[in-house]
């Protein structure tokens, strides 16, 4: 190999995610944090800690175009997909259908499919399904104790190899892996806080 030469991996490019990938990815992280602190979070009450939530948010946005984030604005988006978007927060940990969406929006299944696939380019369903995602991943930010299964399910996800694919393409890592970064925080925390034995002379 001469001077100046690359040094070959192993690794295929063509297996690199994409540069979308990586956004939606990264925008799916950002939201769900500052979602954890303000909805369940003790210091999310604090208008300082809004603001600043507020500031990460908007900051992130800069970075992430419009046609990645899979937010949606209730004082921007149709009514129907508003009301739609509340009860199903209001519901996450609840068995809906299409149908009891559709009832909280005041319109038809059909109808509101075409007026989600407009304004998220998702039907209900699979808004459901992302936002349920969004609330695994908060919890396996902070709980260390609770298995993973158990959080799965608690979300509605029973099958935990489709909960871990679909885990996986939203956040770009497992489920395991986010728990281990938790662990791996937790126990730097403990190591930093224990007191270094003495050398005897």
């Amino acid at each position: 190999m001469r001077r100046g030469d690359s040094i070959p991996t192993e690794r295929d490019p063509e297996s690199r995610p994409t540069e979308a990938v990586v956004l939606t990815q990264y925008w799916a992280h950002v939201t769900a944090h500052v979602r954890f602190i303000l909805d369940s979070h003790p210091v999310g009450s604090s208008d300082d800690v809004r603001r600043i939530a507020t500031r990460y948010l908007e900051s992130a946005a800069k970075v992430v175009p419009a046609g990645l984030r899979r937010d949606v604005d209730e004082h921007e988006a149709p009514r129907t997909v508003g009301r739609a978007v509340t009860f199903i927060r209001a519901n996450l940990l609840q068995h809906v259908t299409a149908v009891d969406i559709a009832a909280a929006a005041g319109t038809s299944p059909r109808a509101l499919q075409l007026a989600f696939r407009r304004a998220l380019d998702l039907t209900p369903m699979e808004y459901v399904r992302d936002a349920r995602l969004t609330a695994a991943h908060a919890e396996l930010l902070v709980d260390g104790h609770t298995s993973i299964g158990q959080i799965a399910l608690k979300w509605g996800f029973s099958n935990q190899g489709r909960f871990a694919a679909a885990y996986r393409q939203r956040y770009g890592e497992t489920p395991t892996q986010t728990r281990g970064r938790l662990d791996h925080t937790q126990d730097g925390g403990s190591e930093a806080r224990r007191p270094r034995p003495t050398r005897r002379r």
